[in-house]
């Protein structure tokens, strides 16, 4: 992976926008995309907000993002982490966030215990990955840079790994995260839930 402007990771107090040094590169289609790190809330939601709204039925996955401008907002605004917004010609593109993840008994929304999930070993020093690419601006490696530089920031926060969700169906999210790492540790019907350490470098 090659970037036109060295990444470095920050000490960035919670709610600040990490603007020094910031990730350049140019995408397959030569457009110049800029990641901005943020830790706290997501900044520049109405923008946000703008990109998810563009996002059709097959754009999302495990019902996020919400449909409708009002629920895709109320989504935004309750995601506290680790976030790297992709943006073209100041518009957002792309959109990755680290979410820490509550508790450590392996429950499921429902407070029903799942032995999967506890294996998996959720707990409070763990985050939870998602990651959004605009339909206009998939296939393109932004969702490559995108990813890359969250993990950097991860790996300086005090969280040990990351989990995700993914569709099993979705080849290219399934590759993506192979790519960096990321090994199965529950399959279900219709997805695999996968995780990475965050402190240790993947093997293989």
């Amino acid at each position: 992976m090659s970037r036109s402007e060295p990444y470095t990771a920050f000490d960035t107090p919670i709610g600040h926008i990490s603007t020094e040094s910031p990730v350049r590169f140019t995408d397959r289609r030569d457009r110049l995309i800029r990641l901005r790190t943020i830790e706290g809330t997501p900044p520049d939601v109405d923008a946000l907000v703008g990109m998810y709204a563009d996002f059709g039925a097959t754009d999302r996955a495990q019902g996020i993002p919400p449909i409708g401008t009002d629920r895709i907002r109320e989504w935004l605004t309750g995601l506290t982490g680790i976030h790297v917004v992709a943006e073209h010609g100041g518009d957002p593109v792309g959109h990755a966030v680290l979410v820490p993840i509550d508790g450590g008994t392996g429950e499921d929304e429902d407070g029903e215990t799942n032995d999967a999930d506890a294996d998996a070993g959720t707990g409070a020093d763990a985050v939870e990955l998602a990651i959004f690419v605009h339909p206009d601006y998939q296939g393109a490696r932004i969702g490559t840079e995108t990813l890359g530089v969250l993990l950097d920031h991860g790996a300086d926060s005090d969280a040990d790994e990351v989990q995700l969700h993914v569709e099993r169906s979705n080849d290219a999210a399934v590759a993506l995260y192979r790519k960096y790492g990321f090994t199965a540790v529950d399959t279900r019907a219709i997805e695999f839930r996968m995780r990475r350490s965050l402190k240790t470098a993947p093997t293989g």
